[in-house]
């Protein structure tokens, strides 16, 4: 249990008048550690920065070229395929929208081992469908 000085007899302490060289001597421990932990921040951030520009080219590298070359060879144009965050670059929205999407059905995709892949002619049905036409939902007046 924690006891108050005046509960123990003393009189309570008086502020002591510390001069500025007094205070910012006593401040500079504070000021070292948080110059310390703002350091360790930015570290931290700049790694994370990193993680997350690897994660991103490691999605938009084409994990096969040779399967893209093959597809134009044939004379025939495959199906073209963009990755989640050609995606989301071509709705303007965040990645948690359009796998919400994805999941639910709405937007058709493939899985290619561990990718998620949408054929641009599946993401353009997704467009029009969700086509809003104003006239179509306001009821008749009279």
């Amino acid at each position: 249990m924690f006891l108050s000085t005046e509960s123990r007899g003393r009189p309570p302490r008086k502020p002591l008048a510390l001069q500025p060289q007094d205070l910012n001597r006593a401040l500079e421990p504070l000021r070292e550690a948080l110059r310390s932990h703002h350091r360790s921040l930015e570290k931290l951030e700049n790694t994370l920065r990193g993680f997350e520009e690897a994660l991103i080219g490691r999605e938009e590298r084409p994990e096969r070229p040779q399967a893209q070359q093959r597809g134009g060879e044939a004379g025939g144009r495959g199906p073209e395929l963009l990755s989640i965050t050609d995606v989301c670059q071509e709705l303007g929205m965040g990645k948690s929208w359009v796998y919400t999407r994805i999941q639910r059905g709405e937007i058709p995709s493939v899985k290619l081992g561990r990718n998620i892949k949408v054929r641009r002619e599946d993401l353009e049905g997704y467009l029009e469908a969700q086509r809003y036409n104003p006239a179509a939902s306001e009821p008749a007046s009279e």
